[in-house]
């Protein structure tokens, strides 16, 4: 089925290259109206809807009354902005052919958009007697009461939707928001286990049973669930590759290897699956595979950020800071919303001795995702190393207040308040981390050994033992 798809991709690939050395060169080339039709598609594939629409017009020059080209232009322009323009467009072609279950499915999910979502749903729920695909149907009007902010039928639907198609994924993936938004985990795991009662040979069913219990972070029942779903149908990529982030949440790397290489046996390599093989060789410090296999994803797919930052990370590991900022930069590139690809470049930027650069991505890592602690405390340290003690006891206090259970900041705080002569301060936050973890105390002298001969910090202490 991959090489099918395959081979699909590449026949339209080159379908489109035509189409366009046929635009550049003023050259009017015939095209079947399917294959304008396999044009367009291909471009939203691609994500290029400009070009999708501005094929659509040109393909209507030539079949000015093709319906199914006149739904594409509609979907077209509602996807560059031009709400107005496509539903009006839809609503005639609707009249022109009514009953056209595309047709009805673009024009109900385009009211939703318009905010007329009552109206839609009313269009739906007359229509589904006569829809052959009932499970989309009903997938829709979840959507649409879901925008209404009735849960209870988006549910309904949802699971109608469900019922038909055990597999479908958007509205599997619906169910899982909701569920996580109402707190129903319990209503969904009974709903699955009625679909394993009536048939306990459901591949579909134990795996959906895994993807709740995987969401409920109880990771060795959700494995159980992904083991049968295999056992019933060992071709089953989605519940590979499932079971192996199942593994890797348990730590049972090497699993999650042979896990991730049979979703690759059964689906293909692609960017995500080779992206995850790295993933699992880089937790098992088999750095050179990992290597190799997010340079894999990277190929397949050279705007997968993922894999960019697995390879900084891999460098990071070899010590090859300079090829390590190399890609974490390419990662960043791609998208800079994610702080981990920041504390990834802030590292390397670290260890070739580059202050202020790593201070900058810290300082970018923790603007985008308050709360982790490392990115504190070694920000503090950069800070310190600069002599920038104020902004140093600053982003501490910070870190104190994003994380007040955190002892560990505490007594970091405490060292520095101490190297600069603030000691009323320092211990009042030493009273404060004691109190939190008098256990953890031993940091005082790992950070500043000569606080061993401080009768005044052991005074303190021993007040707390």
């Amino acid at each position: 089925m991959t090489g099918d798809f395959e081979n699909e991709w590449e026949e339209d690939k080159n379908l489109v290259e035509r189409f366009e050395n046929s635009q550049k060169s003023n050259l009017d080339l015939y095209f079947e109206e399917e294959e304008f039709e396999n044009i367009i598609r291909f471009y939203f594939e691609e994500q290029k809807f400009v070009k999708a629409l501005k094929a659509s017009d040109y393909a209507l020059e030539k079949f000015p009354y093709s319906v199914e080209i006149k739904l594409l232009k509609a979907q077209s322009l509602i996807f560059v902005d031009e709400l107005d323009e496509g539903l009006e467009l839809l609503e005639s072609i609707n009249n022109l052919s009514p009953n056209n279950e595309d047709i009805v499915f673009a024009y109900a999910n385009a009211m939703m958009m318009a905010g007329s979502g009552k109206e839609a749903i009313e269009m739906l729920e007359d229509f589904i007697p006569l829809a052959d695909d009932k499970a989309e149907a009903f997938y829709l009007l979840g959507n649409l009461y879901r925008s209404e902010s009735n849960t209870e039928k988006a549910i309904h639907y949802y699971k109608e939707c469900v019922k038909i198609r055990i597999n479908h994924e958007d509205a599997l993936f619906q169910l899982a928001m909701i569920t996580e938004e109402e707190g129903t985990f319990e209503e969904i795991l009974q709903f699955y286990q009625e679909f394993i009662d009536q048939d306990p040979y459901s591949a579909g069913a134990w795996y959906n049973l895994g993807v709740v219990y995987n969401r409920l972070g109880r990771y060795d029942e959700a494995i159980k669930a992904y083991d049968y779903a295999l056992i019933i149908d060992d071709s089953f990529a989605s519940a590979y590759f499932n079971l192996g982030n199942a593994y890797m949440n348990t730590q049972q790397f090497d699993l999650a290897l042979e896990a991730y290489q049979n979703t690759i046996n059964c689906e293909g390599a692609n960017a995500e699956n080779c992206c995850y093989m790295g993933a699992a060789y880089e937790k098992l410090d088999q750095i050179d595979m990992a290597f190799k296999y997010f340079k894999k994803s990277a190929k397949l797919d050279p705007e997968y950020d993922d894999a960019w930052f697995g390879l900084g990370m891999c460098m990071l590991k070899k010590e090859k800071f300079f090829e390590a900022i190399h890609y974490f930069k390419k990662a960043i590139s791609i998208t800079g919303e994610n702080p981990n690809y920041w504390v990834g470049l802030a590292d390397a930027e670290y260890q070739l001795g580059n202050l202020q650069a790593s201070s900058e991505a810290y300082e970018e890592a923790i603007k985008l995702e308050p709360g982790i602690m490392e990115t504190y405390v070694n920000l503090a340290i950069i800070y310190y190393d600069q002599n920038r003690f104020e902004e140093c006891m600053d982003v501490l206090k910070e870190g104190i207040e994003e994380l007040p259970e955190e002892s560990e900041l505490y007594y970091r705080l405490v060292v520095f308040l101490l190297k600069i002569g603030k000691y009323k301060e320092a211990f009042n936050y030493l009273e404060n981390a004691l109190t939190l973890d008098f256990e953890r105390h031993t940091i005082l002298f790992e950070l500043m050994p000569e606080l061993k001969q401080q009768k005044a910090i052991f005074k303190i202490i021993s007040q707390y033992k």
